[in-house]
């Protein structure tokens, strides 16, 4: 009798371990009916209180498993385009507590032209900055985000430039001979530059390339080390640093 209770019980819990099993798969596929809708009261809050001025209307939304988020179409009542249709944005949601990744309204008014400038001049900047403390700097790229009308066309890059959200930096490093330990101690390096120049960055990314013969047509190699950190996100240790494996 206790031989038969026990298997019962060993089978609901296979039953119910099944199911949970299935739901995660199935949430991570396609997402789940309470997640979207918090998704979507987060994206009317965000629309309330960034555009007031604009009527829109947020159309039919679907879950990305790819990159774990909600996308959804936002309509602007009333505002048509020279071919006579509705203007549509893009606006994509994710994280635990939803908050919006993609905003279509500001990424159809960055004033591209200018940002290309201005990311140029700054990866100039940091480039013969980085080099000076870390020989072994070969790259530098910088992205960065200006709505149209913000700045005067003609405005010059310096720190103090007021911009609403803080830089994306890139640099690639020449790996030759280095260890986890040298690349953390560069980034610690490059850290120091742009707190002690008071620059207002987000994210920077360091990628540590192998550039032997087998370089290939651009001259950058392949990675071997990556390392990471933010703004007030603490010194990098030869811990924090990832090795990349061919």
């Amino acid at each position: 009798m206790k031989t038969r209770k026990r298997k019962k019980g060993m089978y609901i819990a296979l039953l119910v371990l099944l199911a949970l099993l299935v739901g995660s798969l199935y949430n991570s596929l396609n997402g789940n009916p309470i997640s979207k809708w918090l998704a979507q009261r987060e994206l009317q809050h965000f629309l309330a209180e960034r555009y007031p001025e604009k009527r829109l209307r947020i159309e039919k939304g679907f879950y990305d498993f790819k990159f774990k988020r909600y996308e959804f179409r936002v309509k602007e009542i009333g505002a048509d385009t020279d071919k006579g249709e509705a203007t549509e944005y893009e606006f994509s949601l994710g994280g635990w507590i939803p908050e919006v990744k993609v905003d279509g309204i500001r990424s159809a008014n960055l004033d591209m032209p200018l940002m290309e400038r201005l990311s140029g001049e700054v990866a100039a900047e940091l480039r013969a900055a980085f080099a000076r403390r870390v020989p072994a700097v070969r790259e530098v790229t910088v992205q960065l985000e200006v709505v149209k009308g913000q700045l005067a066309e003609n405005a010059a890059w310096t720190p103090s430039l007021k911009l609403d959200e803080p830089l994306y930096i890139h640099v690639v490093t020449d790996a030759a001979g280095a260890s986890k330990q040298q690349v953390a101690e560069a980034a610690g390096e490059i850290a120091a530059v742009l707190d002690v120049g008071g620059y207002d960055y987000g994210h920077v990314t360091i990628n540590a390339n192998v550039m032997d013969d087998k370089a290939g047509k651009d001259g950058y190699g392949y990675v071997k080390y990556v390392a990471r950190f933010d703004k007030g996100g603490g010194k990098v240790s030869a811990g924090d640093v990832e090795e990349v494996t061919k």
